[in-house]
């Protein structure tokens, strides 16, 4: 029986493979069968951060991230190792900007279809009530 643990009591570590500098989630803020939900405050030292700003670059990692932590804190709660997963790709990028440094990040993906350890997903951030980024994303479990 899969025991559910509380989100506040979750760290990043316990439910991503990444290690710092490399993480860009705070916290899982929600989680259900076919969706999760991220925060991040975007920092000065982030490595994805240049002047003020946190670049595209950045931002798909974050939404990879917030696909992994679902898987993650499944596993988590499962009694299963946290696995890796790969991008296998980014589709309908749209960057409407990118966030300032001290804002926050609210990360939403949601599970379009899983079939033999693909997950397709459609991933929505938002600063606030503005949507800054959409993507759709097929991440492969190793």
């Amino acid at each position: 029986m899969v025991q559910f643990l509380r989100l506040l009591d979750i760290s990043p570590l316990d439910i991503l493979p990444q290690r710092p500098p490399f993480v860009l989630i705070d916290r899982l803020t929600h989680y259900d069968e076919t969706s999760a939900k991220t925060c991040l405050t975007v920092r000065e030292d982030n490595l994805f951060v240049e002047n003020g700003r946190m670049l595209a670059t950045g931002l798909v990692e974050n939404m990879a991230q917030t696909c992994a932590a679902r898987l993650g804190y499944y596993n988590l709660v499962s009694g299963l190792p946290v696995r890796v997963g790969v991008i296998g790709a980014v589709s309908k990028l749209h960057v409407r900007r990118e966030p300032l440094t001290g804002e926050r990040l609210d990360t939403t993906m949601t599970v379009r279809e899983e079939v033999f350890g693909v997950t397709l997903a459609d991933v929505e951030i938002r600063v606030g009530e503005e949507v800054i980024a959409t993507a759709g994303m097929k991440i492969a479990i190793q």
